[in-house]
């Protein structure tokens, strides 16, 4: 079992995943949002080659319009 923390929120999965796999499995829309692994901007072209480890710190950030 492995912890991740996204947006302050603490998530368990029973195995290592792909950036990727996580936003699938957590039904987040994957447009228009940037990702930070503990601090680090990860492009999106890399979400699919991104594993995540026990205890890492996910921010996932949307783009909103607006004036």
């Amino acid at each position: 079992m492995i912890t991740i923390n996204i947006n302050k929120k603490e998530y368990q999965f029973s195995n290592t995943l792909s950036l990727q796999n996580i936003l699938e499995d957590l039904k987040i829309s994957q447009n228009g949002i940037a990702v930070a692994i503990n601090e680090n901007v990860i492009s999106n072209l890399e979400w699919s080659k991104t594993f995540l480890s026990n205890n890492d710190n996910v921010l996932i950030i949307r783009a909103v319009q607006g004036g």
